[in-house]
């Protein structure tokens, strides 16, 4: 009824005056949020900076790797891996083969990862310096001994411990050595049961001097072939 009496200006000043209220307390509202924002500006970044941090620790954050990049190291390691291990085996070889007792003038190392054969009737006898000997017989071999020393100031080789004999000993091998123009294993017998002896020219155990003799006396007996057959 009230709003009956009010005539038309004190209506539209209430209406005025509500619409004024309205628009202040919107205003009020923005300006209320824009303070907790003024006053509170970091801690969305905060929060962010912190699990940013974490990740980073884990290395979970990390910037990724170029995979060609990282094929290219691995393959670098890998190679040099390959490397290290060729020489590291090199290296175990070489030290394992000057244990060996070479001769006072190294004069035997040649002999090393050498073997010199000689086919005597059904056998090949295989002689291995610093290694083994053995009787080959078709598909079957014997082991005539085990590398043992040289003997007879290196003018022999002995190698023991071979196969055993039946009822008998184990086997063993004596090489006397003798001086000659190429390395050549001959006269191979076995003067006792299980006890072998063989002969091997070489070159190490020839002076220089006797070596040029022999030389010689190769080119003399080559020309009176050649002489002989000239004639024939």
């Amino acid at each position: 009824m009230e709003n009956e009496n009010m005539d038309d200006d004190e209506l539209r000043y209430k209406e005025h005056d509500d619409s004024s209220a309205s628009y202040r307390s919107d205003s009020e509202d923005q300006t209320d949020f824009s303070d907790i924002t003024a006053s509170n500006p970091s801690w969305l970044d905060k929060i962010q900076h912190t699990v940013r941090n974490i990740l980073q620790a884990v290395n979970l954050f990390q910037t990724p790797v170029d995979k060609s990049e990282a094929a290219r190291i691995r393959k670098e390691y890998e190679g040099s891996s390959s490397k290290l291990s060729k020489l590291e085996s090199t290296i175990t070889k070489l030290s394992e083969k000057l244990k060996h007792d070479f001769g006072p003038e190294k004069e035997f190392y040649s002999f090393y990862d050498r073997c010199f054969e000689n086919k005597e009737s059904k056998y090949v006898y295989k002689v291995c310096p610093y290694k083994h000997a053995s009787q080959v017989e078709g598909h079957s071999t014997t082991r005539l001994g085990n590398w043992d020393k040289f003997e007879d100031s290196f003018r022999a080789m002995i190698f023991s411990n071979g196969d055993r004999c039946w009822n008998g000993p184990g086997r063993s091998l004596k090489v006397k050595l003798r001086c000659g123009l190429k390395n050549e294993l001959t006269d191979v017998d076995e003067p006792s049961r299980c006890e072998y002896v063989a002969l091997l020219s070489t070159p190490a155990l020839c002076l220089e001097e006797k070596l040029k003799e022999l030389q010689h006396k190769l080119d003399l007996l080559n020309m009176e072939q050649i002489q002989s057959h000239d004639e024939l």
